[in-house]
């Protein structure tokens, strides 16, 4: 059996990954969302920790970090507090010595929120035992069922953009054209997590525009939509070539105007294409209940079927997570 838990996070990334074969769990991260959640108005939104400490759960065999803005990485901090983590994969490492980095005050905000989530990250890797760079497309074997790739949009780029940051943590001053490059590329160069399951696919694609994969994409039952379903999340072609079953937004339930964060063209692109659209935090569209929960549940069953959150008993379901048990 292979769980999602698509985590309620607010306007954040964090799934929840596991498969289950008898007594054996091999239980995946992707992203941790933020350190604080923050509230809203009858939402069931929770941190990451707090969701894996009401399910019981202490460890985790693999934590995958898509890319470096804190709505991704930041609620690793106090994960790592109550949950051990085996291996840790994400695009950079900082490559010691790390020193402070070196700011004039003049950054644009782009580049004080890279500067900002470099020290952050350089302090959180102090905190972790195995960490493995992904330069490039990989594939893992987690379980005898389950098998992951973890894709790189463009490997070339993405060494760019570790030199850029590694003289950043070394106390250099790069190229400032290549540090605001460096910053603005987080997104596009972002990981890529697919599933493969029981003949079925899974894409969890980070913060990754859709303009930057869709030539790559393949046929998926089952999508995370990047970006929070901005108007940058998708485009006709990569929802022509993945033409998902179901696609989940992790996103808060207030729209952000500034933003347009969820992006209605986007929403309805993806169904027009017959994807069932999903919201981690109830977001809620005219003349549409929303529906409240701490995370978007879907089972693959060893033969491929699919069950989605309506057809899972979600108020029996979380009394089981409460208590620890398996599910």
């Amino acid at each position: 059996m292979l769980y999602l838990h698509f985590i309620n996070v607010g306007d954040g990334d964090a799934v929840l990954v596991e498969e289950r074969e008898g007594r054996e769990v091999f239980r995946l991260l992707v992203d941790a969302g933020r350190p604080d959640v923050g509230v809203y108005p009858g939402s069931r939104r929770l941190t990451a920790a707090a969701y894996l400490a009401r399910r019981g759960v202490s460890h985790l065999n693999a934590l995958v970090v898509t890319h470096l803005h804190t709505d991704h990485f930041g609620g690793l901090s106090p994960l790592l507090e109550q949950t051990g983590v085996d291996t840790v994969y994400s695009g950079f490492f900082p490559r010691p010595p790390v020193g402070s980095i070196a700011r004039t005050g003049t950054e644009e905000k782009t580049v004080r929120g890279l500067m900002d989530c470099l020290e952050q990250w350089a302090v959180l890797t102090n905190r972790l035992t195995d960490c493995r760079e992904v330069e490039d497309t990989r594939s893992l074997a987690l379980t005898p069922r389950l098998r992951a790739e973890l894709i790189v949009p463009d490997p070339a780029a993405a060494a760019r953009q570790r030199r850029v940051w590694t003289a950043l943590l070394s106390g250099e001053e790069p190229d400032r054209n290549m540090v605001w490059w460096s910053s603005k590329y987080r997104n596009p160069g972002s990981l890529r997590v697919r599933l493969y399951y029981a003949g079925r696919r899974v894409e969890l694609a980070g913060d990754c525009y859709g303009a930057a994969w869709e030539d790559q994409a393949e046929r998926c039952d089952l999508l995370k939509v990047p970006h929070h379903g901005d108007a940058k999340s998708v485009t006709p072609l990569l929802l022509d070539r993945l033409r998902p079953l179901h696609a989940v937004v992790s996103c808060s339930a207030a729209y952000n105007a500034r933003k347009d964060r969820p992006s209605l063209p986007a929403l309805a692109l993806l169904e027009a294409r017959g994807a069932r659209v999903w919201f981690t935090d109830g977001f809620v569209r005219p003349g549409c209940a929303p529906d409240l929960w701490p995370s978007v549940n879907f089972l693959i069953q060893p033969d491929g079927t699919i069950l989605s959150p309506d057809g899972l008993n979600h108020s029996s379901l979380l009394e089981r997570e409460s208590a620890g048990r398996s599910i």
